[in-house]
């Protein structure tokens, strides 16, 4: 354990980072919460954003057959976490009557959201279980000043761009790798 918690964290490697980050006072609080969005796109990007897009802004008029449009697309994922979650709330959108690009951005934007809660939710759990109170105290803090700032919907709108293939969107975090970009003093 002399690595610290987030080692043992059962999350994917991108929201270890993001544990790490807020777990160490050398990372500034910018720069934890610049891992928060990162984690989050990196997650929603397993699900087939472009295709749940088609569907919501589609030319059918019945909200019945979306809905079945977007549960034969459920098929196609099984047993991905992220895709059912996004297919979720794009069905939870249908049966609120918004549809279109308005209806595509509040599914993604909603599905965001779950999934940085449950993820943060973990984060503060596994500290509280392994780590000091003091420790656990800090991270949680952290992490509720990264949850701040973050804009589900402005990320929701990235996500959905379509601009640049899924995969390139959020590849990597940028790291300071010279003397002059350590942390401020």
């Amino acid at each position: 354990m002399s690595d610290g918690p987030h080692r043992s964290l059962p999350l994917r490697p991108h929201w270890k980072t993001l544990a790490r980050r807020a777990a160490k006072a050398a990372h500034s609080p910018d720069e934890v919460a610049e891992a928060l969005p990162f984690a989050l796109k990196r997650e929603l990007l397993q699900a087939p954003l472009k295709a749940i897009r088609e569907i919501m802004c589609g030319d059918t008029l019945f909200p019945s057959m979306r809905i079945e449009q977007l549960e034969a697309l459920r098929a196609k994922y099984p047993g991905v976490a992220p895709a059912n979650l996004a297919i979720d709330c794009a069905v939870a959108a249908v049966s609120n009557g918004i549809m279109g690009e308005e209806g595509a951005q509040a599914a993604v934007s909603a599905a965001l959201a779950d999934t940085m809660h449950s993820a943060l939710r973990a984060t503060e759990e596994h500290y509280q279980r392994e780590a000091s109170p003091r420790s656990s105290s800090y991270v949680r803090q952290r992490l509720d000043a990264a949850r701040q700032k973050v804009n589900c919907g402005a990320l929701a709108r990235e996500l959905l761009s379509g601009n640049t293939p899924p995969k390139q969107r959020a590849v990597t975090l940028p790291t300071r790798k010279g003397v002059d970009e350590g942390p401020p003093l």
